[in-house]
């Protein structure tokens, strides 16, 4: 049965072999504001010809089901109009680094809870920018290439309970990983107080790149870029550490647009 999602919903598909698990995750979902369940399988044959139908925002897959596997399932997507953002839902911890590598969004094991359903649901949010007002700051500012004349201002970095105002160009990278979010720059690593879309936000006119869902770059600071797999590209720095960030497939056009690739 279809849905029709409101302006702005996230729109979500279920694949699991198990019934009372696709009928669970549907209820929590349903649960859960501005989320619309648009359909669901209980095999990767059955999804694919609906996932191309229907082209959801993101897919709650399990991993080990008869047939394709969740994981083989995943390789098929590339071919899809509009790739989904994947959370896999298992009772099995030894697939999560199979699972990241795919770039999937998140990794929820079973039995899950509504407040995991939505930490997952608001990773896609962020992801997807469903969070942001359309046409708002945030969408402007990534759109924008960097601009010569906006005025550098320090932004406020943490060392502890110390206070270090750091300028834009000082900055090589941002990332965030459990929530917490990590600035690497010259002067040293230190955490930020900010989520990593306020300081997208912030820092997209001084040249900075969302090179993954979970990093931002400073192109200023691109010592090289090489080709990578699956049409993607890595990011060598030109920090002491040479520090590589592989760019995520989503984001490879806007990196191709800027360095004319």
């Amino acid at each position: 049965m279809l849905h029709h999602p409101a302006p702005m919903s996230l729109t979500a598909f279920i694949i699991d072999d198990e019934g009372p698990v696709r009928r669970e995750l549907r209820h929590q979902l349903g649960r859960i504001e501005d989320v619309a369940v648009v359909g669901d399988a209980a095999s990767a044959s059955a999804a694919m010809p609906q996932l191309r139908a229907l082209q959801p925002d993101l897919v709650f897959l399990d991993i080990q089901m008869p047939g394709v596997s969740g994981l083989e399932l995943t390789y098929l997507f590339g071919s899809m109009p509009k790739k989904p953002l994947l959370a896999f839902v298992t009772a099995y911890e030894e697939h999560a680094v199979a699972a990241f590598e795919l770039e999937a969004l998140d990794y929820i094991l079973k039995p899950f809870t509504l407040d995991r359903l939505k930490k997952t649901v608001d990773r896609a949010r962020r992801a997807l920018r469903l969070d942001e007002p359309q046409g708002g700051a945030s969408a402007q500012a990534q759109a924008q290439p960097q601009d010569p004349q906006a005025p550098e201002r320090r932004i406020p970095l943490y060392d502890g309970e110390r206070i270090v105002p750091t300028l834009p160009r000082h900055v090589f990278s941002v990332s965030s990983e459990d929530g917490r979010i990590t600035v690497h720059t010259v002067h040293g690593r230190y955490t930020a107080k900010a989520t990593l879309s306020e300081l997208e936000e912030r820092l997209a006119p001084h040249g900075f790149f969302r090179a993954h869902r979970s990093h931002l770059v400073n192109l200023a600071h691109v010592a090289e870029i090489i080709p990578w797999t699956g049409g993607s590209y890595k990011l060598v720095l030109s920090d002491r550490e040479r520090s590589e960030i592989v760019v995520s497939r989503y984001n490879v056009k806007d990196l191709k647009a800027h360095f004319d690739i």
